[in-house]
């Protein structure tokens, strides 16, 4: 699952530090290909996201940080159903490896039922006013506040249970069942690498060596298959075994595994033409990125250099509508 919250800074040890005077994050310019969708699909938003909700958890955050801070934090229907699932298939694989206990549909999603009660009620209950992490559903939060179509949630439901059945009875599940502990690789960890002189963030969401020395790298997938999106999110899995690992390309295998269409799984190529391309595109994205800056050195950028973008389908599920000078100049006009 690739994915990149409110790190993307460093640590710096500093006295300044609200983090028990240990630490202070600096924000840098990093890259991800969460991050990368975001700046191709609405530049201004990708500049709430970035940077002028950076800080927003601090305590004593400006009201405007702390007000893009908690809308960046927002999550659809889909996008919970999707953590929810990675959360417990990842706790799964740890429980296993503690216990060698057999994984169990039923038990997964009577976990699935908790996180899901839970979030629903922090969402509700707005308990993300005071812990912006807390759940938040964007169509609750652009709604009534109260309510969703009872069609939707119960899809959301489904979806989750039907992943974590489809996980519980894979053939890759009984593959990884297979496999030493010694053989496995952290699970579901946020962490980097380097490109050239830029960090790239990831999160393998599971990686094991099988008994011909072949590393397999899997990532779980809620939704359905993205080619073009998923061969580069795969590649920077290669390049991270490569620098982290050790790994030799000729012994990687990239794979998606679609939990939703009964756990099918689709491998990827690990070739030099593959990632050649993908080096390409990432270190083009991040020149784009940084063409917007006003010192690149300091990573400090200005909202107005940031363009909103004038797609109604993608305006109607942003995370920061109730910021934006599109949507805001639209409500004057109709009022």
């Amino acid at each position: 699952m690739e994915r990149d919250g409110r790190p993307g800074g460093r640590l710096h040890l500093g006295s300044g530090s609200p983090f028990c005077g240990m630490a202070k994050l600096i924000n840098e310019l990093t890259w991800s290909v969460s991050r990368a969708r975001l700046f191709d699909t609405c530049k201004r938003a990708y500049y709430y996201n970035y940077y002028g909700s950076w800080g927003g958890w601090e305590a004593d955050a400006d009201p405007p940080t702390r007000k893009l801070y908690l809308l960046k934090n927002i999550t659809t229907l889909e996008m919970w159903a999707g953590s929810i699932v990675h959360e417990i298939v990842a706790e799964a694989l740890n429980h296993m490896a503690l216990n060698q206990k057999p994984v169990r549909a039923g038990i997964l999603q009577a976990r699935a039922r908790e996180k899901l009660r839970r979030g629903w009620l922090d969402a509700v209950g707005r308990a993300w006013l005071s812990s912006p992490k807390k759940t938040n559903l964007h169509g609750l939060y652009y709604g009534n506040g109260k309510t969703l179509p009872p069609g939707r949630t119960d899809a959301t439901k489904d979806r989750v249970y039907d992943c974590l059945a489809a996980f519980a009875r894979s053939d890759i599940l009984r593959e990884i069942q297979t496999i030493p502990f010694i053989s496995w690789k952290p699970i579901d960890k946020l962490d980097f690498f380097m490109v050239d002189d830029l960090k790239i963030w990831c999160a393998i969401d599971f990686a094991f060596t099988d008994p011909a020395g072949r590393l397999n790298i899997v990532d779980w997938k809620t939704g359905g298959e993205d080619p073009e999106s998923l061969q580069l999110q795969l590649a920077c899995y290669a390049f991270f075994a490569q620098s982290k690992w050790h790994a030799s390309l000729d012994k990687v295998r990239l794979s998606g595994i679609f939990l939703r269409e009964n756990a099918r799984r689709s491998d990827y190529d690990v070739t030099g033409e593959v990632l050649f391309d993908a080096k390409d595109r990432i270190l083009t994205s991040a020149a784009e990125m940084r063409s917007l800056l006003t010192n690149i050195e300091g990573n400090v950028a200005e909202e107005e250099d940031f363009p909103v973008c004038d797609n109604d389908r993608t305006c109607s599920r942003c995370n920061f509508r109730e910021v934006c000078p599109r949507i805001m100049h639209e409500i004057d006009r109709s009022a």
